[in-house]
């Protein structure tokens, strides 16, 4: 999982005056020190292979965060997302609760995020495939879909990329299943994942704890349901403009109550 700071840094080639020295370059940084349990790698891995193996699912998870307003007391909120995948360049998503009312479709071309509320939408032009379509939405758009790290085709190397320690904690219960309890450590957040100990390694939980913000907020999500079986209906992930929807430019997207424009959609502050 990547250390998400939602804050990209653009870096500047600094030109020295002529004649001016630049000072000395001191030995390169070491890397923080590496410490996953073999037991937490393995089940790891071992969910990530099957999902990668899978040609299309669909899931749906309740997701609950936190919001701390300054001087205000916590409060949680909630949000129900479902997710369809078709591998390698398809995506249907839809989000509705405390905060999102939207829903976006990716057919291997393009990329269209739906405002139902305000019932707008916005088209990007994507990659061919749904890695590279993610990518191209963090990298220049800073969005972060929540739970987008599992929909990879290698959800293992995104997952553990940037991890310095792993801990296998035991079988616990999540969403009605006995799970494979794995926790996490990365630069800025702490991560714990409950992955079904039965003959499909799902994942059921995921908890990310943002250890370096302020109170510390965290992000849950609970996968109540998969499907594995059924192929998506045809049409799924084909945008339809619904009726009266006015089309505007991506950066002109606003969440519901915000004054000024925001991403389409990113994960509770801080990351997926």
């Amino acid at each position: 999982m990547r250390d998400h700071a939602l804050t990209i840094l653009a870096a500047l080639a600094l030109c020295p005056l002529a004649g001016a020295q630049e000072p000395a370059a001191g030995p390169p940084a070491a890397p923080p020190a590496r410490s996953v349990e073999a037991r937490a790698d393995q089940e790891l891995k071992r969910m990530g292979e099957f999902l990668a193996k899978l040609p299309h699912f669909a899931l749906e998870a309740e997701e609950t965060f936190d919001e701390l307003p300054d001087g205000e007391l916590r409060r949680q909120l909630t949000n129900l997302r479902r997710v369809a995948v078709e591998r390698p360049n398809h995506v249907a998503a839809d989000a509705t609760g405390d905060t999102l009312n939207r829903a976006a479709w990716y057919d291997g071309r393009t990329v269209t995020f739906l405002d139902k509320e305000h019932n707008v939408y916005a088209t990007i032009e994507a990659p061919a495939t749904i890695d590279a379509t993610f990518d191209k939405l963090t990298d220049e758009f800073g969005v972060v879909l929540p739970l987008a790290d599992l929909l990879y085709s290698d959800p293992y190397a995104v997952l553990m990329a940037g991890v310095t320690y792993g801990r296998y904690l035991g079988i616990h219960q999540a969403a009605g299943a006995s799970c494979h309890h794995l926790a996490f450590s990365q630069a800025t957040i702490e991560w714990q994942i409950w992955i079904d100990a039965g003959e499909k390694p799902l994942p059921r939980k995921l908890v990310i704890s943002y250890v370096d913000e302020p109170g510390e907020p965290q992000y849950t999500a609970v996968i109540r349901r998969w499907n594995l079986e059924s192929a998506a209906p045809e049409g799924l992930f084909t945008f339809e403009v619904p009726e009266g929807a006015q089309k505007i430019e991506a950066k002109d997207m606003k969440r519901p109550g915000a004054d000024e424009p925001a991403p389409v959609e990113t994960a509770p502050k801080g990351g997926r």
